[in-house]
């Protein structure tokens, strides 16, 4: 995929000119159920969307209701049947839970009426305050971000896998203010043809409306514009309702002139430096971003592993991340260590989310290839959301004998360990490791590093594993990429308090 270098944008953006024209109503693909496929990568749930697909007119569809969290192709690796587009039909579902709550789906619908808190649950209990708000995003002599265009993930090598919606013969590029002064990214109106590609930019550019609405606008601003019957959601409804590509640029354009004026007169910038943290629905907007424009069109290398092998590849999904962060207490003054990233998610979800010091270390080739990519476009696109993030750091190596990972490790706060599928010569090698990690660093796993039953005895006591104090938890279904059910998963604490309780009760010390 290329990089596009984005030129600035001066003053307001000109409306671009289209030429109306007839258009024919196609009837929709017919849809079949879909299953799961086989291979330790699976569906990622989408990006919370508050909007549902319904048949365009005349065309009834088979999924209608269903959200397109449950209908639509997964950004994160598995292909769900598509059809032509759909009309879009946003819903006013109230979700009573918060996105931390334990249990729920990285799919559920998000509240479309937010309470706003400058306190983020993940906001540091010692030292400064985070600052959330990059101040270089709102710079017009700063040095554009180079990101890659909603346009490029379409164009290119990939426009064959592209259709024109509604079977329009000809598309048209509209380009979406970010609430930062970096210039708008652009996007092509088009549609995937077929089950195999999951990227929809007229999906991206709605969702992302209604994100910056959401958590940059000012409450009573933000209340206008989510208006039911007036606010934007509306509008694009509306125009795709009508199959009216004109009507649906003249929303986008009428949403890039009022964030632009909020940005200019500095409300987007006031907005953020009374916040000290993000919410895990704005992070996945981001992180689902980055990975859409990286790893999705190369998602089917990293099915490329052997099985009973240390080098199988899965995913933790984002909630289960974020619940991770805050029962560890991670902050934006924490190193945070990834053993095993893979194409680097936990990691920018750290940097992003806590705003800490964040690494990864991963040997698999086609993962590493993947994670290169994600590392140039996520701090771009950070900037682009104008947000202050974390350093990330993604190394390419073996964690069990690379000494740049050993010197990190003595820094951590916490360390993550993906160790579902290890060897237990691989386990047994890193709790050697954890012999240098500091006192009260926390090491979290799949599986136990000290196996739950033990005791400390006379026999065993010179054991890595009398150093860690451990608990038990579970976590729920859509919790990881390689199964629906739940399971379990512990912390462990580098403690040697019940170590040295042991030596003092048998005259050791």
């Amino acid at each position: 995929m290329n990089f596009y270098k984005p030129t600035a944008v001066n003053g307001a953006a000109k409306k671009p000119t289209v030429t109306r024209r007839t258009v024919q109503i196609v009837k929709p693909l017919s849809t079949a159920p879909t299953q799961r496929p086989a291979g330790a990568v699976s569906a990622r749930p989408r990006d919370t969307s508050r909007f549902k697909l319904s048949a365009a007119p005349h065309a009834p569809s088979a999924s209608r209701g269903k959200t397109v969290a449950k209908r639509a192709i997964d950004p994160r690796g598995t292909k769900r049947k598509s059809q032509t587009p759909d009309r879009i039909e946003f819903s006013d579902e109230e979700d009573g839970a918060s996105s931390s709550d334990i249990g729920g789906s990285d799919s559920d619908a998000f509240s479309r009426k937010r309470v706003k808190s400058s306190v983020s649950s993940l906001g540091s209990s010692r030292g400064p305050r985070r600052k959330v708000l990059a101040e270089k995003a709102f710079q017009r002599d700063a040095e554009p971000p180079r990101y890659i265009h909603g346009a490029d993930a379409t164009s290119g090598a990939y426009a064959a896998k592209y259709k024109n919606p509604w079977e329009e013969r000809d598309f048209v590029t509209v380009k979406l203010q970010y609430p930062s002064k970096s210039s708008r990214e652009r996007f092509e109106l088009k549609w995937p043809k077929n089950e195999q590609d999951d990227y929809r930019p007229m999906e991206d550019i709605i969702e992302t409306v209604k994100h910056i609405i959401d958590y940059y606008f000012p409450t009573d601003l933000a209340e206008k514009y989510r208006n039911r019957d007036t606010g934007f959601e509306r509008r694009f409804n509306h125009a795709w309702t009508r199959q009216d590509i004109p009507a649906y640029l003249e929303v986008v354009e009428d949403f890039n002139a009022v964030l632009k004026s909020l940005v200019d007169d500095g409300t987007i910038q006031r907005e953020l430096a009374q916040r000290d943290g993000l919410e895990l629905d704005l992070v996945r907007r981001i992180l689902d971003q980055t990975y859409a424009r990286t790893v999705s069109p190369k998602v089917e290398s990293l099915r490329a592993y052997e099985n009973g092998t240390d080098f199988v590849y899965g995913e933790l999904l984002p909630r289960f991340v974020s619940r991770i962060f805050k029962q560890t207490g991670l902050n934006h003054e924490s190193v945070f260590v990834d053993l095993g990233s893979g194409v680097g998610n936990v990691v920018l979800q750290a940097a992003l989310e806590v705003g800490c010091e964040s690494w990864g270390i991963e040997q698999m080739p086609n993962p590493c290839d993947l994670a290169d990519q994600q590392a140039i476009e996520f701090p771009a696109r950070a900037r682009l959301w104008g947000l202050d993030v974390g350093t990330v750091h993604l190394l390419r190596g073996d964690f069990t004998a690379d000494p740049r990972i050993y010197d990190v490790l003595k820094r951590a706060d916490v360390v993550l360990v993906n160790n579902q599928a290890f060897l237990p010569a691989t386990n047994d090698k890193l709790r050697d490791i954890f012999l240098d990690l500091k006192p009260g660093c926390q090491i979290v796993s799949l599986k136990p590093f000290r196996p739950v039953k033990h005791q400390i005895t006379m026999r065993n006591i010179g054991s890595v594993v009398n150093t860690l104090a451990q608990k038990e938890y579970e976590y729920f279904s859509e919790n990881v990429s390689w199964t629906d059910q739940g399971g379990t998963y512990y912390i462990a604490r580098k403690d040697l308090t019940e170590l040295k309780r042991f030596e003092k009760a048998r005259g050791l010390l």
